[in-house]
């Protein structure tokens, strides 16, 4: 176990970061009849790996900072951040983790668009208007569902924000959301679900 104050073993918490992050994502992308469980039990399986991964986060970022590309390479900064962004069980750990996400982008350490990400997730969770167009609901419909952009602000300059934080155009990211999630979700969701662009290295 590490001594209090000493650094961590920063290889092991980037493959600990990955693990955690692609863990969640399959929780919830898979679909609840390939698993033999109920929606419901599926669903709060996911939001409970959101909130141990968000608590296990919290715990470095506490200590340390926030884990960037030179403590935990690209992969592993790039799980950090999807964490954080699925950590809406603690708006406070989630505004904090926001806070280390800016310092780092000022030191190169994170990119421009995973602190983007973190920050329309808490403007969403405000009740807020997002700015840069990351946030998503699925909609079930009877037809497959279809996803839906959560509000955003100033909307005719939408694509303009986006390029200044390094994200691809509104209308390709949908696309591909579009791709990767409606077949598991129409077979997984009967309610609305919350989807998010995944934070770019």
């Amino acid at each position: 176990m590490t001594e209090p104050g000493t650094p961590p073993h920063w290889p092991a918490v980037a493959s600990d970061l990955i693990a955690r992050a692609d863990t969640a994502r399959q929780a919830w992308r898979t679909p609840a009849h390939r698993r033999g469980a109920a929606p419901a039990d599926v669903f709060a399986a996911a939001r409970k790996a959101d909130a141990d991964n968000a608590i296990f986060l919290g715990g470095i970022v506490a200590r340390y900072g926030w884990p960037g590309r030179s403590r935990v390479g690209e992969d592993g900064s790039c799980a950090a951040a999807a964490i954080a962004v699925h950590a809406d069980q603690d708006r406070r750990l989630q505004e904090r983790f926001l806070a280390a996400l800016h310092e780092a982008a000022q030191r190169g350490e994170v990119t421009p668009a995973q602190w983007a990400h973190v920050q329309d997730r808490l403007l969403v969770n405000r009740g807020q208007p997002q700015l840069y167009g990351t946030q998503y609901v699925y909609r079930p419909d009877g037809t497959g569902g279809h996803l839906e952009l959560l509000p955003v602000a100033e909307p005719d300059t939408l694509d303009r924000r986006r390029a200044q934080v390094g994200l691809p155009p509104h209308g390709e990211q949908a696309q591909r959301l579009r791709q990767q999630h409606l077949a598991s979700l129409s077979t997984l969701a009967a309610s609305p679900v919350r989807l998010v662009e995944r934070p770019a290295a």
